[in-house]
This record gives structure tokens, C-alpha cells and sequence, in this order.
């Protein structure tokens, strides 16, 4: 239930940004998907170099 309910306030606050901004629905997901990518890349960089994750992914 806290998942549901978090999973609506993060859609209810989506659609309150994308109207405030004048996005389309193509710029709206370019937005998030720039931010996954963000998101992702940090995680990788833990995963890959847990001791050091400023290092890049595909570093040595």
C-alpha cells in the first residue's frame, strides 16, 4: 500500500511539472529518461567499484 500511494503522489507531482513547464508528453519522457540514465549510471559505478564509484564503469 505505501508503494501505491507513493507511486500517485509521484504521478500526481509528474503531471503538476509537466503542465507548470508547458511539456509535451515526448519531452516529458526525455526528461525522465535523462533522469534514469543519471540514476543508473551511479548505480553502476557502486556495482562495479564499490570502493571507489567516482571511478567510471568501464574503468580498470
Amino acid at each position: 500500500m505505501p508503494v501505491q500511494q507513493a507511486s500517485r503522489a509521484i504521478r500526481d507531482a509528474l503531471d503538476g511539472l509537466q503542465q507548470e513547464h508547458d511539456l509535451t508528453d515526448v519531452e516529458m519522457l526525455r526528461v525522465l529518461f535523462e533522469h534514469q540514465q543519471d540514476i543508473t549510471k551511479y548505480m553502476l559505478r557502486r556495482e562495479r567499484h564499490p570502493n571507489d564509484p567516482d571511478k567510471k564503469a568501464d574503468e580498470a
